[in-house]
């Protein structure tokens, strides 16, 4: 493989272009937008929106579609722009045919971002074929991707079967084109760009029927999480949408199939008084003077910088000069993504080939799998655990683990340092972390530390070592970092990557294939929470640091040893003195003692014994939820 930098990028990263900026929208956003917007987000709505966006943006949408032509019943997830909603459809496709190397996605004349399809089938290996006409019958392949004037054509050459029909409606608006009568099963997508004051809040939306959309869903969440909250509130606004109705009770009362955390959540949202120790959203609303400043400066416009605006870039360079030391360039050596999960997935599919090995901590937060998959590489896990801190077990990377894991692995890539870690909370200490850099100065590996909760420092112990400022590993290091959790920000949805040029433009191309820019208004947002310094976080680490206390202590009295803990938002305890596995632990808590809970099996398969447990409740919530575990636990007579 050649690379086209001195430490290896992998090659498809480069051949993919910035994409443009984006245009100016041309009119202001209207008065009622403007002051319903700052209403929904002074009253709390900050924060995270469900998973598959808002449920009254959501059905206003799906009423104009079937406006427009669109038929059967189908499922619409909102997503993070057009660009966003055409990688999900090609990486549905991917997984639905079994796609391996060599897959190709079939593009059709007349959709209306030609660029962005080629794009995204580059970031996902797949290899695009233009067709000139429709077929009398459909080639074999991943996806057939149309725009809406190829539409009524490909109608009348009958439903495929292979592939998968992707219909590209572009940017819809009042006056859309008819579509004409498509299969039922085709997948749409679009934008509202359509209403040029929409454009900055980056909205886009996908459509598919009841059996593809969980696949859907599925990568939509490992992308992006949620698309913004103020964008789709936005929208809902300047739409007219109607508020939805509360969805009815479950008929049944039992999990469903898989115990993924996401499944849980959903479930726990439709039962009455249920306790969260699940979330990994701060219960603390975003900082008055973060909204105020945003909505302050909605009448702004201007072009939208694929790799983030400039001055958003020179606050994150700023921040991180003043929280490690290490100076980097806004120009070229920071990117915004889509929150830190986007950048969690630019990183990987730009430093990691086909068949190449991403070394990560485990337990581990899941995201990094789904990228790994993603780029079509392998998740070599480190094992973590076994080591003791006073008189719990520690659960904190160590190079020697590392190092028996880069022996296993056939080619290794990128390591990823989590710290503080999701989900155990344990500190990677100083020492280690010097070690883990020796390993990738002399192998010649790239190094991904994720930060995110790096201001989430607990234990008393001080911030935790950042790689970047180690002797040689400034060349060798991407940073990653958010003002989702130290700033309560969830629901803006933007983060950060900083790193040397080389490796940073490779990931901000690949970003221009996943997403494109991030909404106007959420950077806004975060240049203003990172211009106000470490005062926020401070108060929130003055918030959980007696919620620690507190959880630690009821959980050891209660026998469900937590592990040694450094910071973030979670603890990690043994359940297995119950007798019941954790997936089935969790299950029953919440179902008979209305506690959620993950269990350590959504975090990889052998943690069976262990769980993890939220600190974002308030004491309050959290003593109850120690009483019902203390009522539950007795019940199982352990």
């Amino acid at each position: 493989m050649t690379h086209f930098c001195g430490v290896p990028v992998a090659d498809r990263s480069h051949r993919l272009p910035d994409g443009p900026a984006l245009p100016a929208a041309r009119s202001a956003v209207p008065a009622a937008v403007r002051s319903g917007l700052r209403s929904a987000l002074r009253s709390g709505e900050t924060h995270y929106t469900p998973r598959p966006g808002l449920p009254e943006l959501r059905a206003e949408i799906e009423r104009r579609l079937q406006r427009i032509g669109v038929r059967g019943a189908g499922e619409v997830v909102v997503t993070a722009g057009a660009q966003e909603a055409r990688f999900v459809a090609l990486a549905g496709a991917r997984e639905l045919a079994g796609a391996h190397s060599g897959s190709r996605a079939l593009l059709l004349p007349g959709a209306p971002d030609f660029e962005g399809t080629y794009a995204a089938c580059r970031a996902l290996d797949l290899h695009p074929e233009p067709l000139l006409e429709v077929p009398e019958s459909w080639p074999a392949g991943v996806g057939v991707v149309l725009g809406a004037e190829s539409a009524a054509r490909a109608s009348s050459a009958g439903p495929p079967g292979e592939p998968l029909l992707v219909v590209d409606l572009g940017a819809l608006s009042d006056d859309s084109l008819e579509v004409g009568k498509l299969p039922e099963t085709a997948v749409f997508l679009g934008s509202l760009d359509g209403f040029d004051d929409l454009a900055p809040f980056r909205v886009g939306f996908l459509r598919a029927p009841a059996a593809l959309v969980g696949v859907l869903r599925r990568w939509k969440q490992a992308l992006s999480i949620c698309t913004p909250a103020p964008s789709q509130r936005a929208a809902a606004l300047r739409l007219g949408a109607r508020p939805a109705a509360i969805p009815p009770p479950p008929k049944r009362k039992h999990l469903p199939d898989d115990d993924s955390r996401y499944s849980l959540l959903e479930l726990a949202a439709r039962l009455d008084d249920v306790v969260s120790l699940g979330r990994g959203d701060p219960d603390a609303d975003a900082p008055a003077a973060v909204i105020e400043a945003a909505c302050d400066r909605l009448g702004d416009r201007e072009p939208l910088d694929p790799r983030g605006q400039r001055w958003l870039r020179e606050a994150v360079a700023e921040r991180e000069e003043e929280r490690t030391g290490i100076r980097w360039d806004p120009a070229s050596e920071v990117l915004v993504t889509g929150g830190a999960q986007q950048g969690i997935a630019a990183a990987v599919l730009a430093l990691v080939g086909e068949g190449e090995d991403l070394l990560l901590g485990d337990p581990y937060y899941t995201s990094y799998g789904q990228a790994a998959a993603l780029a079509r590489g392998r998740l070599q896990p480190v094992a973590c655990g076994g080591g003791r801190l006073g008189d719990a077990e520690d659960f904190g990377l160590t190079a020697a683990a590392t190092e028996d894991a880069f022996r296993k692995a056939a080619r290794p890539r990128l390591l990823a340092i989590v710290n503080f870690q999701n989900p155990t909370g344990a500190r990677t200490r100083a020492a280690e972390v010097e070690g883990l850099a020796r390993l990738v100065d002399r192998e010649h590996l790239w190094l991904l530390s994720d930060e995110v909760y790096a201001d989430m420092a607990l234990d008393g112990k001080g911030p935790v070592l950042s790689p970047s400022t180690l002797p040689g590993m400034r060349r060798r290091t991407l940073t990653l970092g958010s003002v989702s959790k130290s700033y309560a920000m969830t629901g803006f949805r933007v983060g950060y990557l900083t790193g040397p040029a080389d490796a940073i433009g490779a990931c901000a191309r690949v970003q221009g294939a996943l997403s494109g820019p991030v909404a106007l208004f959420s950077q806004r947002a975060a240049e203003a929470a990172l211009r106000g310094g470490g005062a926020f976080p401070a108060a929130l680490r003055a918030i959980y640091a007696p919620r620690r206390r507190r959880l630690l202590d009821g959980l050891r009295k209660l026998g469900m040893a937590p592990a040694a803990h450094g910071g973030g938002f979670f603890v990690w305890a043994d359940v297995s003195r119950f007798g019941l596995d954790a997936p089935e632990f969790c299950r029953r808590l919440l179902l008979e003692a209305r506690v959620l809970m993950f269990p350590g099996t959504a975090f990889g398969a052998r943690w069976t014994r262990h769980t993890r447990v939220s600190m974002l409740a308030s004491e309050a919530r959290i003593e109850e939820a120690l009483a019902r575990l203390r009522t539950f636990t007795a019940r199982l007579g352990a």
